[in-house]
């Protein structure tokens, strides 16, 4: 009877201990997942996922890889701001066709006519000629100043009507608002030149000066 309850104790220690030993196994496998993530961490983050120091260094040995591609790059020749700025800011100048045909005073046409002694209409655009400074009618300083412009803006039409007329751009910054400033040419004299010789005009300094006195 003692061997039969003996066994009997034994059988109920057993049972009760085998839960124990199955509750024990749950932090082994919390420590072995933590220990997993610690060394996926380590070694640069979950597969798929890229962090910042990893997009770093893949695309500094990218660079590295690809030696021909950066000496090509170096290879062009690079353009300073100035130079850019200087193309930037002298756009070409448009070529405008000959014309032989009349011309007007501007009151009574809108284009191929003559709005001063120094400006005309040409091809739709308002042209400033480059070379020669003439007397002003609207913004006159005088009476004098006036009259003078009225005699050179109609002797630039009689020039014109001469035949043949052709344009050559300059550059540089007109005097008037909105007027491109060219040689004026007729037979491949400057009619500019031909104003200044009647003593209707004078050659151009840069600015325009006065014909008072």
């Amino acid at each position: 009877m003692a061997k039969t309850a003996g066994r009997r104790k034994k059988r109920a220690g057993s049972k009760r201990a085998a839960p124990a030993r199955r509750g024990g196994m749950a932090p082994w496998y919390l420590l072995g997942a933590a220990m997993v993530g610690g060394i996926l961490y380590m070694d640069g983050g979950l597969p798929g996922s890229e962090t910042p120091a990893t997009g770093i260094r893949t695309a500094s040995i990218e660079r590295r890889a690809k030696p021909a591609d950066r000496e090509a790059a170096l290879a062009l020749p690079k353009r300073r701001p100035a130079e850019k700025a200087v193309e930037q800011a002298l756009p070409m100048p448009e070529k405008l066709p000959a014309f032989s045909g009349k011309w007007f005073i501007c009151t009574t046409q809108t284009d191929y006519c003559v709005l001063d002694g120094s400006t005309i209409l040409y091809a739709g655009r308002k042209v400033r000629l480059a070379d020669v400074d003439t007397p002003a009618i609207a913004g006159a300083r005088c009476d004098a100043e006036r009259l003078r412009g009225g005699d050179a803006k109609l002797r630039l039409r009689e020039i014109l009507n001469e035949g043949d007329v052709t344009l050559v751009a300059k550059g540089g910054a007109s005097a008037k608002a909105g007027a491109a400033p060219h040689l004026v040419l007729r037979g491949g004299r400057s009619i500019g030149g031909r104003l200044v010789g009647e003593g209707l005009a004078r050659p151009w300094t840069g600015k325009h000066q006065s014909w008072c006195g």
